[in-house]
C-alpha cells in the first residue's frame, strides 16, 4: 500500500522555521542559513509520508492509486484533511470522476476510511494497473491557514527533527573516524515510533 501514495505538492512553508533551528545549535551567523535550510527540508520529508514515519505534518497534497475498488478504500496515512478527488478508469478506458455525493469518508487519527454512499456502489473499472486514483490533502489543522498556523503539530516530531538536523549539523561527511557510535536513550527513533503509521522501527 506504501508504495501506492506519491507526494503531488510540496507545502507552503516547513514545519520548522530556521530561526528556530538555529537557536536549538546556539548558532549566532548566517554562514550557514543554505545549509540549515536544506536541513529543515530533508528533516520534514524524513519524517512525512511512505518513506518517512508515515503522517503529513504540513498541508499538501497526495495521491494514492488501487488496480481497482475495495469494499472499503483505506489511506493509510495522514491526519487528512479533505478527499479532493476520486477517479477511475472505466471499462472504455475513459477517465472518470465519483461524484462526491456517492461516496462516504471517515477521518481516522491518522487516515482515513472510503466507502460508497448509502444505497450506491463502485462503478465498474477496466482492468488495469493504477484503474483508481484518490487526490487527497493531508496535513495537521492550522497548516493550510493564511498564515501557517504550526500550533497543533506535536512537540515530540519537531523536537526529534531538531535532533535530527543538530546531528547533521555536528556530522557533515558520512562517515566518522575514531568514534564509537552509540544511539541516544530518547532519541529520534524512540520519538518517531509514537507517531509512527502502521511500523514501528
Amino acid at each position: 500500500m506504501w508504495n501506492r501514495i506519491e507526494r503531488l505538492t510540496q507545502p507552503a512553508e516547513e514545519a520548522l522555521t530556521l530561526a528556530e533551528v538555529k537557536n536549538t545549535g546556539r548558532v549566532d551567523f548566517n554562514d550557514d542559513d543554505e545549509f540549515f535550510t536544506r536541513c529543515i527540508r530533508a528533516a520534514r520529508e524524513t519524517v512525512e509520508g511512505p518513506d518517512g514515519a508515515g503522517i503529513v505534518l504540513m498541508a499538501s497534497q497526495w495521491t494514492m492509486k488501487l488496480d481497482g475498488f475495495p469494499i472499503e478504500i483505506w489511506i493509510p496515512t495522514g491526519p487528512i484533511m479533505s478527499i479532493d478527488t476520486l477517479s477511475y478508469v472505466d471499462g472504455d478506458g475513459v477517465a472518470q470522476v465519483v461524484a462526491s455525493g456517492d461516496y462516504q469518508w471517515r477521518k481516522d487519527r491518522f487516515g482515513a476510511r472510503i466507502r460508497p454512499s448509502t444505497g450506491k456502489t463502485w462503478p465498474s473499472t477496466r482492468t488495469q494497473y493504477d484503474a483508481v486514483t484518490v487526490t487527497f490533502t493531508a496535513g495537521y489543522p492550522g497548516t493550510d491557514d493564511t498564515p501557517v498556523s504550526r500550533d497543533n503539530l506535536p512537540t515530540p516530531v519537531l523536537h526529534a527533527m531538531r535532533m535530527l538536523i543538530a546531528h547533521w549539523d555536528a556530522n557533515r561527511e558520512t562517515t566518522i573516524v575514531g568514534v564509537v557510535a552509540a544511539e541516544v536513550q530518547h532519541g529520534f527513533d524512540s520519538l518517531m515510533n509514537l507517531y509512527r503509521v502502521g511500523r514501528v522501527v
